[in-house]
């Protein structure tokens, strides 16, 4: 492990005294002076616990600077795959934020100066100096990702602007929103749940609001039919707000479609259905086979290829996600041969991981894949991630996590990226953050 050793305020710091950083103060003493205008020198960092959407730890970063204060939070997911970095160190959630107090202080007294996006690298190369683990699992990714994020932040204030215009000026295109409106597998606790994790809503408009609008109709349709059609229902909603139904898949779709058709006759707006299959929290490793409990039925990876195929005939499914489990490029490259006109998308399958994206390429198992900043846990190789997706017509969809904070990050670099995707759910103050967004910067664009 490298040496860490340096003076603030006369105290002698190094490694053996991370644990005590936690409940240091802030250092206010450093003073930064004959900075150049327009390059941003971090001059306090404060790092504190805050509760998720799910009301489990996160953290939350305040970054001050000449110009400013900024923060960022970060979420994390349930369902997480096994390719994505450790979300926490290993030594737990407080050592990561003793790890980001003392990387604080060190970007503090070094007068590490931040001007644009390439050089959050600045910050990866000094965690990169103590974690020399692949998946940061002395600092944690989410740690590294708020830190980065909250730089970000405070490099567009520097510029008087936001973050997507700092990232592309140019940007002038938002993104489709995919909104989960009935769900269940691993986002709601009770047994008597849907198998498939997410049921999607996607409207076709031209204007963003148009969209969110759009969605809360949906829901509420489909709030109508639930309410008629699944009497076990008794108001309880997923991680992310949707509707935690028992209905049968099929049933489902056919309602979804229903609702589809009322849409289109009182507003003139046509929606698309899609699903969120997480079929590997539901594979058996063992067996080599897909356990459904509400059909209930076993299929092997040739019967699970032609029931998700069948789903997607039956239904004009445009968009299908982890049809398949995290480990089965074959299957993925499969199903994508045998459907026409759906996206066929990789979550647990390609974790924002370059490595594995190379490889679905290769093996041409996918056409669209999710994008997770805190699936690697750093800025830099998720817009790595996106430039080589894009590179090779892969369909690239930001998307939040299960349990959300009101950090809308995402939405920015939605936009400033020019992903055409965002899953950012349709209610709960987390979700509605990144809509929110979205809506004021398609009014920030119309000036």
């Amino acid at each position: 492990m490298g040496e860490f050793r340096f003076y603030v305020d006369n105290l002698y710091l190094d490694w053996r005294h991370i644990a005590t950083i936690a409940q240091a103060p802030l250092i206010h003493h450093i003073f930064i002076s004959d900075f150049s205008f327009h390059i941003m020198i971090i001059q306090e960092l404060e790092v504190v616990k805050s509760p998720d959407s799910r009301n489990e730890e996160t953290i939350s970063i305040f970054l001050k600077t000449a110009h400013g204060r900024v923060s960022s939070s970060v979420p994390s997911g349930k369902s997480r795959g096994k390719y994505e970095v450790s979300p926490w160190s290993s030594k737990g959630i407080d050592f990561s934020i003793s790890f980001l107090k003392m990387l604080g202080v060190k970007l503090i007294s070094s007068q590490i100066s931040f001007k644009k996006f390439e050089d959050l690298e600045k910050a990866e190369k000094l965690v990169l100096e103590y974690d020399k683990s692949d998946n940061f699992s002395l600092l944690g990714g989410n740690a590294l990702l708020a830190l980065e994020c909250a730089i970000l932040r405070a490099m567009a204030l520097e510029e008087s602007s936001e973050v997507w215009q700092f990232l592309n000026p140019h940007a002038h295109v938002l993104p489709r929103p995919l909104g989960n409106c009935i769900g269940g597998g691993m986002h709601v606790k009770k047994d008597n749940r849907t198998d498939i994790q997410e049921f999607l809503v996607c409207p076709k408009t031209s204007h963003f609001y148009d969209s969110y609008f759009i969605n809360l109709q949906a829901y509420k349709e489909l709030k109508k039919s639930i309410v008629e059609n699944d009497k076990s229902w008794n108001g309880e909603l997923t991680d992310e707000k949707a509707m935690a139904s028992s209905l049968p898949t099929d049933y489902i779709l056919s309602m979804i479609e229903a609702a589809g058709e009322t849409i289109k006759k009182k507003y003139k707006f046509e929606i698309e259905c899609g699903v969120d299959v997480a079929s590997s929290t539901f594979f058996d490793a063992k067996e080599k086979e897909y356990v459904y409990r509400n059909l209930p039925q076993r299929l092997d990876s040739e019967k699970q290829i032609a029931y998700i195929s069948n789903l997607i005939k039956t239904h004009s499914l445009f968009y299908v996600e982890d049809p398949l489990h995290e480990d089965d490029f074959e299957g993925f490259a499969k199903l994508l041969k045998k459907v026409k006109n759906c996206l066929i998308v990789g979550d647990d399958l390609t974790a924002t991981n370059i490595d594995r994206l190379k490889k679905a390429v290769d093996m041409k198992s996918i056409n669209a894949m999710i994008i997770k900043p805190n699936q690697n846990g750093s800025l830099l190789r998720t817009k790595e991630v996106v430039d080589f997706a894009k590179a090779n017509k892969i369909v690239p969809i930001i998307s939040h996590r299960s349990g959300e904070t009101s950090d809308s990050m995402i939405a920015d670099l939605a936009v400033a990226w020019e992903i055409p995707f965002i899953k950012s759910g349709i209610l709960g103050k987390e979700r509605m953050a990144k809509l929110n967004r979205l809506m004021k910067i398609e009014r920030e664009m119309a000036k």
